[in-house]
């Protein structure tokens, strides 16, 4: 009985420790892109293991830093805050990418293998339900230089 309980507690421990591992990865399994296009202006930002790349010209370098544990967090609760099937169904609220008034952006969530993505929308003036997320990406790209 002795040797069945400590089999049972072992087994419990590593099962707790393999959730608990899997949901760290999850996280790290993320890859966010936005980008932002008109004649003229170019903005791609990648956002990937606590990394974030922006590039500011298609032909340009790419300029990379590292993002803090707690940046990575609060990114983390923006992005879980939304329910990622609804992204392709999200309206725009404004057209001004439709005569060069604002550049035309666009979001893509990429989770392991499922990809989502937005419909275009202004630069800058995205769905109110992906507002926050969007403002915070944009946020951390004025970090890097």
């Amino acid at each position: 009985m002795k040797y069945f309980t400590i089999l049972v507690t072992i087994i419990l421990c590593t099962a707790c420790g393999i959730t608990k591992n899997s949901a760290v990865t999850a996280q790290n399994d993320v890859l966010i892109e936005y980008k932002a296009i008109t004649r003229g202006y170019f903005l791609e930002i990648k956002i990937e293991n606590q990394e974030i790349l922006v590039k500011t010209q298609q032909q340009g370098p790419d300029k990379i830093i590292t993002i803090s544990k707690t940046e990575w967090d609060i990114l983390m609760d923006k992005l879980h805050a939304i329910d990622l099937k609804t992204l392709p169904t999200l309206e725009a609220p404004s057209m001004k990418r439709a005569h060069d008034g604002a550049a035309s952006a666009r979001l893509k969530i990429i989770e392991e293998d499922t990809v989502y993505s937005t419909t275009e929308f202004d630069h800058e003036n995205p769905n109110k339900k992906i507002k926050p997320l969007v403002e915070y990406i944009l946020s951390l790209s004025k970090k890097v230089e």
